[in-house]
């Protein structure tokens, strides 16, 4: 089973790179570093209504650079349990971190679909990331909890 779990490990830390580019490339939109409007497409689709918006800072914190933190973290768990894959506090860390983004993500698109009825295709990319990367921490917890198979080596009598 551990080889399995390192593939879903390996697929947390793809996604968590992914999402921590996206964040990346918002902050710096956000900041002034980068321009660009590949991210509008009409009316539904502007990236700029949604980063550089009244909601796109929470307590004076950019909110791109509260993922570019919480992708770091979700990177840093899953390296650190593929270190060492017996280690099951560090698989609740990291479903407890997913569930915290996912939630996160949540709220904000929330923001996007009620209150600014405006999409950002980068938040999206960036939320089916966190959803993703949850899906795959809770198929690691899971895997935990289950009892293991019987050994199916004999012994002789």
């Amino acid at each position: 089973m551990e080889g399995k779990d390192k593939h879903v490990l390996h697929l947390v830390m793809l996604l968590a790179v992914l999402g921590l580019a996206i964040s990346t490339y918002a902050f710096l939109h956000n900041r002034g570093f980068s321009s660009g409007s590949f991210c509008t497409i009409g009316e539904s689709f502007d990236c700029d209504v949604v980063n550089k918006g009244p909601y796109s800072v929470l307590f004076g914190i950019p909110v791109a650079l509260i993922g570019i933190l919480g992708y770091l973290f979700l990177l840093a768990a899953a390296l650190l349990k593929r270190r060492d894959m017996r280690d099951r506090n560090l698989t609740r860390i990291l479903l407890a971190a997913a569930a915290g983004g996912t939630a996160f993500a949540l709220y904000l698109t929330g923001i996007e679909a009620f209150v600014l009825r405006v999409w950002c295709l980068l938040c999206i990319s960036s939320q089916v990331s966190i959803l993703l990367i949850l899906v795959l921490s809770y198929s690691l917890w899971h895997a935990e909890r289950e009892p293991s198979p019987p050994s199916t080596s004999s012994t002789p009598s």
